[in-house]
């Protein structure tokens, strides 16, 4: 399995825009079949600091979803408001099965 772990600072004043595109990448996201965890926080703190965390089947699975078209309206909802985004991919090896 592959986790996904976003942090992204948000353009002051721009929050709000940059939470309606969370949600609306969120329900596309969880429709696909091999997304298995999509969910997203905001920093208690710092509050324009949020972050993304994504587990799919595999990195096909995750492919498939940077290609999907509710990625694609994500990257336009998001435009402007993303002041630094940093992305990395994990394997994971120490699962909870609690879930």
């Amino acid at each position: 399995m592959l986790a996904v772990v976003v942090t992204i600072d948000c353009v002051p004043g721009k929050e709000d825009q940059l939470i309606r595109a969370l949600e609306l990448n969120a329900s596309g996201s969880r429709t696909e079949p091999d997304c298995l965890k999509w969910e997203w926080s905001r920093h208690l703190e710092e509050p324009t600091k949020f972050a993304i965390y994504e587990v799919y089947t595999s990195q096909e699975a995750f492919l498939n979803h940077k290609a999907s078209e509710h990625f694609a309206e994500w990257v336009a909802a998001s435009s402007g408001c993303i002041d630094n985004k940093v992305a990395g991919q994990y394997e994971i090896l120490g699962r909870d099965d609690r879930d």
